[in-house]
């Protein structure tokens, strides 16, 4: 996929809710001392392993990023010490960036689509490459075709169970390298 992106320069790696803090089992997720972190550390942190992997993990050179508690009054929990929301730009020292959006709780617009559980939801990773670029949900090339943005829908669809389809992956890397 590397050579019909080109050199990737970019990603935005999103996981933001419109009204998605934990509160249930035991509080402990916004309890900094038994979870470790809010937003970022619960659901931020996939986003942006998804963007940093298809990017090809390059080195991080700086950070630039900045963490909110703005929605505590959401959820009833005995403490709430952790951050709802948390925002980055990651550089790379091979010059590319990503972006990274996180939230729990926010006022979020219409563009983003009403999820199963959480209100508005957008879980969605974008790579942006010199010659195309790829979003995962749905799952989309988008390529240059003699001067023309070509639209190109890619298997698996948003049907797929994409955590089966991650196992899947696991267990074929592991019978690859028991194979060496």
């Amino acid at each position: 996929m590397q050579e019909r992106l080109g050199t990737i320069y970019f990603a935005e790696a999103t996981w933001v809710r419109s009204r998605g803090i934990p509160s249930g089992i035991g509080g402990w997720f916004t309890e900094k001392k038994r979870s470790g972190g809010g937003a970022l550390i619960d659901i931020g942190i996939h986003a942006l392993d998804a963007g940093w992997y298809l990017m090809g993990t390059p080195r991080p050179v700086s950070v630039t990023a900045a963490v909110f508690q703005n929605f505590k009054h959401l959820v009833k929990a005995p403490t709430f010490d952790v951050e709802d929301a948390a925002f980055a730009v990651i550089r790379f020292a091979n010059d590319s960036v990503v972006q990274l959006k996180t939230s729990w709780a926010g006022n979020l617009t219409d563009d983003i689509p009403e999820g199963l559980y959480f209100g508005r939801e957008l879980n969605n990773c974008t790579i942006y490459g010199t010659k195309a670029t790829v979003r995962l949900r749905p799952l989309t090339l988008f390529e240059d075709e003699d001067g023309k943005l070509i639209d190109r829908p890619l298997a698996p669809g948003d049907h797929a169970d994409l955590f089966e389809l991650q196992m899947e992956n696991f267990l074929a890397a592991i019978a690859v390298k028991q194979s060496r």
